[in-house]
């Protein structure tokens, strides 16, 4: 101490660091632990969404919204809405638009507090181009769509959910098309040794841009959507039905070669985010799918690569990065579906998938659907939709428990685990061990709800590991 008895300049402490300290000696303050990047979780559901029944579509939105979902995906199906041609097309009052299924969910999904992703395909007959083949190989709403129509309408949606337009609430994301590399969906997919959905998809892209930033400037278009498989040109599994693996269409559209060093683009796509649909069906979260130009979960990082190659060739419209979406995301269960996993099963897999797709990049990812479809023995039961995380008859599966509260570990080296994990609610999370019968608390981190983390742990050994915060406790993860 100097002789007047007063603090020296050089060892003077700011009493709110000095509090802090002493608290933390206590035990008395968690350290708060500062939010990695972001995942926004939601669901597309068609059946229920976008019932007719008011009661349906109010019960799943509530519940969508309980398992804690931001963004739901609805569907505007062009030709349902303008089944005649409107005389004035940009503007969402001609007569011949109804909108008013639309409406009803966008509303029941914003009074929910839900952000709405829009897909939007399936032209009208008097949109599609001449000479359809014969017969059902090319489903109504495929066949050469003409961009120029598919621009004026999305000006037309882009005005009425803009919201400034009678009451309706804002929605701000529009995806183009879905999975515009398969036959089902956009045709044809090639003519002669020529790919041509590539070109077919770029038009329309592009005047769907061009479209709905006219009347909604801030709008955000996503691109891609595209189906996890496809097939090679000379042995498609279904001749009348040919697709286009995912990464041959996605190389394509960016106009860049197979090793992703850029080609002639005469015409640059437009859009602000990319989408894909890494769906495993039922193979694990790390299976890899035979063909390299395939994509499912564990090979969702090439979409950003070839994405990023793009870029960096000023290939894509406007400049910078764009972020990556997954708006389809499946894991069938058995029951109902033989050819599923065990509802268990599919709930481990699901919140370790949601880790595996955020490390490469994804900050979106939408379930499908929130409720089992019912069965169709018409179909067989690889095409059944029992990816839900409720049964068709309401009852919860465990993904629903893993899907709001998912909590995954991994083994970053022989003495720590790092814990990835997305908060249902706010508070103290605490990061558990299973001991003797019981359970010991291993560390404490402050959590928003909603946020995710990314703590490390000290685990030399086997364990198994689970989350708490708010009463709330994640499945048990069985740490290796």
């Amino acid at each position: 101490m100097p002789r007047n008895g007063s603090v020296s300049r050089r060892r003077r402490i700011p009493l709110a660091l000095l509090a802090i300290s002493l608290a933390l000696a206590v035990g008395a303050v968690a350290a708060p632990m500062s939010s990695a990047r972001g995942l926004k979780l939601g669901f597309g559901d068609a059946g229920t969404f976008q019932s007719p029944d008011p009661s349906v579509r109010s019960t799943w939105f509530n519940r969508a919204a309980a398992e804690g979902a931001k963004v739901v995906r609805i569907s505007v199906f062009w030709r349902a809405v303008a089944q005649s041609k409107p005389a004035h097309p940009a503007n969402p009052a001609d007569p011949a638009y109804d909108f008013s299924a639309v409406d009803a969910s966008v509303r029941a999904a914003h009074a929910r507090h839900l952000d709405v992703m829009f897909t939007v395909e399936d032209a009208p007959d008097w949109a599609e181009g001449k000479n359809r083949p014969p017969g059902d190989a090319v489903p109504p709403g495929a066949w050469k769509p003409n961009p120029n129509a598919f621009g004026r309408f999305a000006q037309a949606l882009g005005k009425r959910y803009s919201g400034h337009y009678d009451g309706l609430p804002r929605v701000s994301q529009y995806e183009v098309w879905n999975e515009p590399n398969i036959t089902k969906f956009l045709a044809p997919q090639w003519q002669g040794k020529h790919a041509t959905s590539p070109d077919l998809y770029r038009n329309l892209l592009n005047a769907f841009y061009k479209g709905v930033k006219k009347s909604q400037h801030g709008a955000k278009v996503i691109a891609g959507a595209m189906s996890p498989f496809g097939d090679a040109r000379t042995d498609p599994l279904d001749p009348s039905r040919p697709r286009l693996r995912p990464l041959v269409f996605l190389r394509k559209l960016l106009c860049l070669k197979n090793n992703l060093k850029p080609s002639k683009c005469p015409t640059k796509p437009h859009f602000d985010i990319l989408s894909q649909h890494p769906l495993n069906f039922n193979k694990p979260p790390r299976y890899r799918p035979y063909n390299p130009n395939d994509v499912q979960v564990a090979t969702f990082g090439k979409v950003k690569r070839t994405l990023r190659a793009a870029e960096r060739a000023k290939h894509v419209r406007p400049g910078g990065h764009r972020p990556l979406w997954a708006t389809e995301y499946i894991w069938y269960t058995n029951p109902p579906n033989p050819t599923g996993v065990s509802p268990m099963t599919q709930a481990r897999w699901i919140e370790f998938g949601f880790y595996l797709l955020w490390k490469e990049g994804a900050s979106v990812v939408l379930n499908y659907p929130l409720r089992d479809e019912p069965r169709d023995p018409t179909q067989p039961p690889g095409r059944w939709g029992t990816s839900g995380t409720f049964y068709y008859n309401g009852s919860r599966k465990p993904s629903f428990q893993s899907f709001r509260f998912p909590f995954v570990g991994d083994r970053t080296s022989k003495k720590k685990v790092r814990i990835w994990s997305k908060a249902p609610t706010s508070g103290r999370l605490k990061i558990q061990r299973a001991h003797g019968k019981g359970w010991r608390t291993v560390k404490r981190v402050h959590v928003h709800r909603g946020e995710v983390v990314t703590p490390t742990i000290r685990l030399r050994s086997k364990a198994k590991l689970r989350g708490e915060v708010g009463g709330t406790t994640s499945l048990v993860w069985n740490q290796r």
